[in-house]
């Protein structure tokens, strides 16, 4: 029985169908304040024996005692009746992200240290159920792990999708394996059976992914191939080497051990935890190295070590740092290496490109006949508007057109040292900028950092204050353009705004329909689409929402139609519209106005 939209259940509303087989459903509901679960139903009389206990799904009973960060939380269970049949059902978290699938798309992988820290997460979640509970997940790939945004801006893997969970140690569980995904399935698993260690392969493979943007082996088979005639490709291609091409050095050790094709040679999830805390102690055969006098030897293993252990950093990671970012007190500097889109990536606000280009871009990339013309830049400019319209991505992409570096400053990086007023932290960080020259520095929520001295809240500050208005006296001199975004224009210090700081004024305003309908096509290109999206009725649907809306409201369908395991469908975006009004507080449209 599937649930219909509007039935209610457990004092649940049903808001829409996500997917369902042969035994369970999958929604989107509410409670009765409007805030948003996961929920998931079971007809028993479909199921086997095996697979409950006392009448209730194995997989409600394993996820309700699993408590963890990089889990998907539970949050109750319940029995549903219906014409004369019963129903078990669990509640979970709505996560808000993407499907690491989604995120490592198009072959491009992940950044190294972001790869290495989703990895990390994992682990602990699957360590936490080895360790505590004595199970295993036995599922673990790319479609099974969201990356969930945080409220302070960080991002959280979570393992979902507990249909396989057992507490086999080894042999053969009670669940079917046909649905598993075999590019991330251990060999053993292949047979039937499974162990402890199944999961450390599966993970391992997910990590490989993350690294290079495939599956290890990177085996091709039809999804209409048999199961019998899947499995034999897949373990025809493992007795070829594994492609460690792409993999950075330090990480090669931890990725064979993983890999491992027998079970017992493998690496367990404990293993690897040790090894990802210090990936550059490990040789490619996976023996512990040191390079202190007196300490272990590497087995009279001949490879060389992979990472240097006296500095902690391997060429790769030095090619790393120079090439994308490198970490300057804890603000990323991110490298303009032309790899980027630059204003092509920006949908709609061509008055405001072509301006941009007008009066900044060509001063900046031809110098010839700027020093001709004795014109210098300006110093920088404030993008102003409502919250999540798109100021922030806007200055990254203008830095990308302008062949400039990026350096995006949070409250919450520096938010601590202008409260206790420490004038040498803000000439510091103009000290970084200048040595990384030419540079775009983006100060996020501008208000923050400068108040208007005359309020309450700055009466303590005028000495940072004042350290930011001689930095911004002609700081384009030394190559640095500062951009300041807000949503307060009002609260910023006047002297702040004045010519020769912030020479420029540009509102960046909620999407007219011509950029929202752009925002779409940018958002919904590279996905699995169907034939029956409609992008002009999700235009009209959308008005007055900002662009920050849109892009979650893609997202999110394609999160449903990916856990449905299809292309994308109309109704998804429009149920996604539905479930998600404007985080604008008035819909009435923000005509564009340039001052300057």
């Amino acid at each position: 029985m599937l649930l219909k939209e509007n039935d209610i259940i457990g004092g649940y509303t049903v808001k829409y169908l996500i997917k369902a087989s042969e035994y369970t459903s999958n929604y989107r509901v509410a409670n009765s304040e409007g805030t948003s679960y996961f929920m998931k139903m079971f007809d028993v009389s479909k199921m086997q024996p095996a697979q409950l206990t006392d009448g209730k799904p194995n997989e409600i009973l394993g996820l309700s005692r699993l408590k963890h960060d990089n889990i998907i939380k539970f949050y109750n269970s319940g029995t549903y009746t219906a014409e004369g049949c019963n129903y078990e059902y669990m509640v979970m978290e709505f996560v808000s992200g993407a499907l690491l699938s989604e995120c490592v798309n198009n072959g491009k992988p992940l950044n190294i240290k972001e790869a290495a820290d989703y990895f990390t997460q994992i682990l602990s979640g699957l360590d936490y159920m080895q360790s505590t509970f004595k199970v295993n997940h036995y599922d673990i790939t790319p479609r099974n792990i969201i990356l969930s945004r945080t409220s302070d801006g960080k991002t959280l893997p979570k393992i979902i999708d507990f249909g396989h969970i057992d507490g086999t140690v080894m042999g053969k569980p009670d669940f079917c394996v046909t649905d598993l995904n075999l590019l991330y399935s251990a060999p053993e698993t292949l047979t039937g059976m499974f162990n402890s260690k199944s999961d450390a392969f599966s993970a391992t493979a997910t990590f490989y992914f993350m690294l290079t943007g495939k599956a290890p082996w990177n085996v091709k088979y039809d999804d209409t191939n048999n199961y019998q005639i899947q499995k034999k490709l897949v373990r025809d291609a493992r007795k070829q080497p594994l492609d460690l091409t792409n993999i950075p050095a330090e990480y090669q050790a931890l990725i064979k051990k993983g890999l491992t094709i027998n079970s017992d040679d493998r690496a367990s999830i404990k293993d690897l935890l040790k090894m990802i805390a210090s990936p550059g102690n490990y040789t490619a055969e996976g023996a512990k190295e040191t390079t202190s006098a007196g300490g272990e030897q590497n087995n009279g293993n001949t490879a060389k070590p992979t990472g240097n252990t006296n500095s902690g950093s391997s060429e790769s990671t030095k090619k790393e740092e120079t090439e994308t970012s490198t970490q300057d007190g804890g603000i990323e500097i991110k490298r303009n290496t032309g790899g980027g889109g630059g204003f092509k990536d920006v949908a709609g606000m061509d008055k405001l490109k072509q301006e941009l280009t007008n009066r900044v871009i060509w001063i900046i990339k031809d110098k010839e006949k700027a020093e001709k013309y004795r014109i210098t830049p300006p110093n920088g400019m404030l993008l102003y508007g409502p919250p999540g319209c798109g100021k922030t991505f806007f200055a990254e992409k203008f830095a990308e057109e302008s062949g400039f570096n990026y350096m995006l400053v949070n409250g919450s990086d520096l938010g601590s040292t202008y409260i206790h007023g420490t004038q040498g932290k803000i000439a510091e960080l103009f000290k970084k900028a200048k040595a990384n020259a030419p540079i775009i520095v983006c100060f996020d929520e501008f208000d923050s950092f400068v108040p208007s001295r005359q309020s309450r809240s700055a009466e303590h500050r005028a000495e940072e204050i004042n350290e930011f208005l001689a930095q911004l006296n002609n700081c384009s001199k030394y190559g640095i353009f500062v951009i300041g975004t807000t949503n307060l224009k009002e609260m910023i210090d006047p002297a702040i705004l004045r010519k020769g700081r912030l020479d420029l004024h540009y509102e960046i305003p909620a999407p007219d329909a011509v950029t929202r309908y752009a925002m779409f096509k940018i958002h919904l290109k590279g996905r699995p689409l169907s034939d029956d999206l409609n992008i002009d009725e999700f235009v009209e649907k959308t008005d007055g929402y900002a662009s920050s809306d849109i892009a979650f409201i893609v997202n999110e369908a394609a999160m449903m139609a990916a856990l449905a395991d299809r292309k994308i469908e109309h109704q998804d975006i429009i149920n996604s519209i539905n479930c998600n009004p404007s985080s604008l507080k008035t819909n009435a449209r923000i005509k564009v106005g340039f001052k300057s």
